[in-house]
């Protein structure tokens, strides 16, 4: 499976991959491939890590957007993002800056059900913060400000059905 990350402001694709014997690798964009264990350890955040033979304690804790993460490894903290392939292309359809307003309109990527509204009018939000929850083919679809700034409007309210390119949210 293919995932999309940001560790420290570095972009970074990596392929997970099972061999037939269900050892579990991962391949790197330089063409790297490490043999990788995850397995729980005490507590629900601590994590035994085995890469290439080499044991990590892994401390993960959620962040506040889905997708983000605080890991700590080897006494480092790290913000992580992490993005399916599917999550990266639903991003990668953000709507666009108008440049003669200033504002953004936050669309829906396709037809569904509004779940959670996160945001209120006159609230400030950063780039990245989810906005909305959009639920469409069974999947929960989280709706990010495509820049920081006030959210001018909201045209939608949680248990709305919605069609594709309606819009959700005005940021300015």
């Amino acid at each position: 499976m293919l995932y999309y990350s940001q560790i420290a402001g570095e972009s970074l694709k990596v392929e997970i991959v099972s061999d037939p014997e269900g050892a579990t690798h991962v391949k790197l964009p330089d063409g790297r491939q490490m043999q990788v264990d995850f397995q729980p350890a005490l507590g629900e955040d601590l994590f035994s890590v085995l890469v290439d033979g080499h044991s990590h304690q892994v401390h993960i804790e959620p962040g506040e957007n889905r997708g983000d993460y605080e890991v700590t490894l080897d006494g480092q903290v790290y913000t992580v993002t992490v993005e399916t392939e599917r999550q990266h292309r639903l991003s990668s359809l953000a709507p666009r800056q108008n440049l003669h307003t200033g504002e953004v309109q936050v669309k829906a990527p396709m037809p569904g059900l509004v779940s959670i509204v996160a945001v209120e009018v006159g609230q400030p939000v950063e780039q990245g913060q989810r906005i909305a929850i959009l639920e469409a083919m069974k999947m929960e679809n989280e709706l990010r400000a495509p820049k920081a700034g006030t959210v001018k409007a909201l045209n939608v309210q949680p248990g709305q059905t919605v069609e594709q390119n309606k819009v959700l949210a005005i940021i300015e």
